[in-house]
C-alpha cells in the first residue's frame, strides 16, 4: 500500500522488477512489480537522501545493470544492486556518479597465511575469480579518467533485504540463545556440483551448522534455533514477519559469509541488537570498521566463544547497545541516506556541464 510522502525533488526508477524494465518510482513507497526485496530498504534511503541534497533536478536508476541506462548526463544517478563480483559500470563515464552495495573492488578479508584452513584457502580462490570480473571494467575506468571525467563510484551497504521493523527487546527477554536462518547452498543444480561443494560459502556454513547443533547437542539448556533454506533465494523470498520475530528474539544471531564478503545477516542482526558473531568482516572504513561483532577465526571455536558470551552479562549488554548504536550511525536508513546526499552535493561543484545522450 502507498502512503503518503513528501515532494520529491529528484526523479526515480528502478528496473528491480519481474519484467527488469524501469518503471518511475516514489520512494520509499514499494514500486509495482517488485521481484527484490532490495527497496524496501534503499527506498527509505533514497528518501531521506532526496530530502537532505541541497539541490535537485537528479535522475536515479536503481538497478541490477551494469552496461546500460534508460539515459545518461551530469543529472543522472546510478545505484547498482547485488554485484558481488566487483565489476565496474560501463556507463562510469556518462553519469555523476555511481553508488554500490556490493564492493567496489575484489579485497581478501581472510588470509590464507594468518589462518590456514581449506575455508580461506578457497576464499582466496574466490577473491582470484573476483579480479578476474573486475579488472576489465577497472582498465577501462582508469583509461576512460586520463581521458575525462568518470563518475567516482561510492559504497553503500548491501542492505537488509526480507526483515521488517520490529520494536526492539530487551535482551534479557530474548528466549533463543543462539540463533541462525538462511541457506547452505547457493544455488543447487546451477553450477556444477564440485563448484557448489568447494565454495567458501557452503564450507563456512556446513562448519558452522556442525558446531551449532554440537552445542544444542551438549547444552540442553540453551535454545538454539537453527532454520535452513534450500537456497538463497528460497531465504530472500522467506516469510520476512517469521524471520524478523525469530531473529529478534534471539540473543546471539551467527552470521557466516556467504558468496561475498558481505551478506544481509550481517546488517540485519546489528539492526535487532543481535550479539553478531561472522567468520569475516567486509572491509570498508565508512561503515564497517570498528563493527560491534564477535569474528572466529574458526568454527570450531564456536561453543567455547558462545559459553563466554553467555556468562558474562556485562559483555553481552555492552556490545546489545554498541550493535543498536551503530546500526544507527551506519547502516540504517537515515544514515546512509545522509552519505548519500553528503557525496552527491560534494560533487555539485566538481561536476562538468552534461555531456550525457540518451541511451
Amino acid at each position: 500500500m502507498h502512503r503518503a510522502v513528501p515532494a520529491l525533488r529528484n526523479r526515480y526508477f528502478t528496473s528491480l522488477t519481474h519484467d527488469k524494465q524501469f518503471v518511475p518510482w516514489e520512494p520509499p513507497n514499494l514500486p509495482g512489480g517488485m521481484a527484490l526485496p532490495d527497496p524496501v530498504y534503499f527506498g527509505r534511503a533514497l528518501a531521506q537522501m532526496d530530502g537532505r541534497l541541497g539541490a535537485g533536478g537528479l535522475t536515479v536508476y536503481m538497478t541490477q545493470d551494469l552496461e546500460a541506462l534508460p539515459s545518461y548526463g551530469m543529472d543522472v544517478v546510478a545505484l547498482v544492486i547485488g554485484d558481488e563480483f566487483t565489476r565496474v559500470p560501463g556507463y562510469c563515464d556518462r553519469v555523476r556518479a555511481v553508488f554500490k552495495n556490493h564492493p567496489i573492488r575484489p579485497a581478501l578479508t581472510s588470509s590464507v597465511v594468518r589462518e590456514p584452513s581449506w575455508l580461506n584457502l578457497w576464499w582466496l580462490v574466490a577473491y582470484l575469480r573476483a579480479w578476474a570480473y573486475h579488472f576489465p571494467g577497472a582498465r577501462r575506468y582508469r583509461r576512460e579518467r586520463r581521458r575525462g571525467w568518470v563518475a567516482p563510484i561510492f559504497r553503500v551497504p548491501v542492505g537488509t533485504a526480507n526483515q521488517i521493523e520490529l520494536p526492539i527487546k530487551p535482551l534479557p527477554e530474548r528466549a533463543t540463545d543462539l540463533f541462525f536462518a538462511g541457506s547452505v547452498l547457493h544455488r543447487p543444480g546451477a553450477v556444477s556440483p564440485t563448484r557448489e561443494r568447494y565454495a567458501p560459502k557452503t564450507i563456512a556454513r556446513e562448519a558452522m551448522i556442525r558446531e551449532a547443533k554440537r552445542i544444542a547437542d551438549r547444552r540442553p539448556d540453551l535454545s538454539v534455533d537453527v532454520v535452513l533454506t534450500e537456497q538463497f533465494v528460497a531465504s530472500i523470498v522467506a516469510d520476512a514477519v517469521d524471520y524478523s520475530t525469530r531473529l529478534m528474539d534471539a540473543r546471539i544471531a551467527l552470521v557466516p559469509r556467504g558468496t561475498s564478503p558481505d551478506t544481509y545477516r550481517f546488517w540485519q542482526a546489528l539492526r535487532c541488537g543481535c550479539i553478531t558473531i561472522v567468520d569475516t568482516v567486509p572491509r570498508h572504513p565508512w561503515f564497517y570498521d570498528d563493527a560491534p561483532v564477535v569474528r572466529l577465526g574458526r568454527w570450531e571455536d564456536l561453543e567455547q566463544v558462545v559459553d563466554g558470551l553467555l556468562s558474562d552479562d556485562r559483555r553481552m549488554a555492552e556490545l546489545h547497545e554498541r550493535s543498536l548504536a551503530w546500526w544507527t550511525e551506519r547502516g540504517s536508513e537515515v544514515a546512509v541516506g545522509s552519505y548519500m546526499a553528503r557525496k552527491l552535493d560534494a560533487l555539485e561543484a566538481a561536476a562538468p556541464p552534461a555531456r550525457g545522450r540518451t541511451g
